[in-house]
């Protein structure tokens, strides 16, 4: 009965071990993932905020989703995007607020500023500066952004053009 008892504990005792390293592997793994996206974001608002939009190979994948309907999808039209956005507000700057990140998805609440220095909306420009919020989610692929949703304040962003 002893021997047979030690054999199970000992059995008990080894698949304890063989289950354990693939448990930490792969919450190492998900967190370097996550450490990854996070990278990722940090890549992305440095080259928002240096209007570098040569960075944006490494960043989107070549047939990006964009799923806002403000813009078309795909890695060119990102740029030309970023481009329209940087003639409207040529000081514009992106700060990340708070980021959640959990497997391939990334989401983030950022806040934009810009000075309204042209017409913007139908609305003359009033030199003041202006801010705006989002709430962005990306899903990555191949350590690229590979879709996008968003959601833009534009009711404030439209209360600080009209001086209200």
């Amino acid at each position: 009965m002893t021997d047979r008892r030690f054999f199970l504990a000992l059995a008990a005792a080894g698949a304890t071990v063989a289950i354990a390293p693939r448990t930490t592997a792969r919450a190492a793994s998900s967190a370097d993932a996550n450490a990854a996206n996070s990278a990722l974001l940090d890549r992305y608002t440095a080259a928002i905020n240096a209007h570098d939009t040569t960075a944006f190979p490494a960043i989107f994948t070549e047939s990006y989703i964009q799923h806002s309907g403000r813009s078309p999808s795909g890695l060119a039209a990102q740029v030309e995007n970023f481009h329209r956005i940087q003639e409207t507000w040529p000081d514009i700057q992106m700060r990340v607020e708070d980021r959640i990140i959990d497997g391939d998805k990334v989401v983030a609440r950022c806040i934009y500023t810009a000075t309204h220095d042209r017409t913007v909306r139908g609305f003359t420009a009033t030199g003041k500066k202006i801010s705006f919020a989002t709430i962005d989610i990306w899903r990555v692929e191949g350590s690229k952004f590979a879709e996008h949703w968003d959601l833009v304040d534009t009711a404030g962003l439209e209360k600080q053009l009209s001086g209200k």
